[in-house]
């Protein structure tokens, strides 16, 4: 869903995958597609202004190699840092937990002067209307696997899930 929505407000987008999903991603608008079981990432791309994390902390500094000076790291999974006490208005205590807890990927993006933030999904009116003005203006539609689970299949649609060997949404059907 990131694609359509980032390529309906005018950016350039940039994916790595593997071989199985390129001509999925293209169809989607992906401006540049890294297959990243034939070649490395931050060999190939350009400097870009702005990274969506959704791999961790293994791939952070590979992740802030990539990016441009004054680039923003925005992380879905390495983890949580001062900046994002701040913003949630966390008390003093997780305020300074969450300090620690990201000081190391603070360092490291601010000796390269380029921002790191986590970020988290939450509940919020405002961003789910424009979410949702974005999807309905441009037709957007998520991409399903083929494959409809029953709920005595569950299991093994969560091991597919957990294996990352899916092409879209997963279905449990009851």
């Amino acid at each position: 869903m990131a694609i359509p929505i980032a390529k309906s407000m005018g950016l350039n987008v940039i994916v790595s995958g593997n071989t199985r999903s390129r001509e999925q991603m293209m169809k989607l608008g992906v401006d540049l597609y890294v297959d990243y079981t034939k070649e490395s990432y931050w060999d190939i791309i350009p400097k870009v202004d702005f990274v969506i994390d959704t791999l961790g902390p293994k791939e952070f500094e590979r992740e802030l190699s990539v990016l441009k000076k004054g680039g923003r790291l925005l992380s879905l999974r390495t983890g949580p840092n001062k900046k994002f006490a701040e913003r949630n208005k966390f008390p003093f205590g997780k305020r300074k937990l969450f300090s620690l807890a990201g000081a190391k990927y603070d360092k490291l993006a601010r000796e390269e002067e380029k921002e790191y933030r986590f970020i988290f999904v939450r509940a919020d009116g405002e961003q789910l209307k424009e979410i949702t003005r974005i999807v309905e203006e441009n037709n957007i539609v998520p991409l399903i696997d083929s494959r409809i689970f029953t709920i005595e299949e569950a299991g093994e649609a969560l091991k597919l899930v957990a294996s990352g060997h899916i092409n879209g949404k997963v279905i449990i059907q009851f």
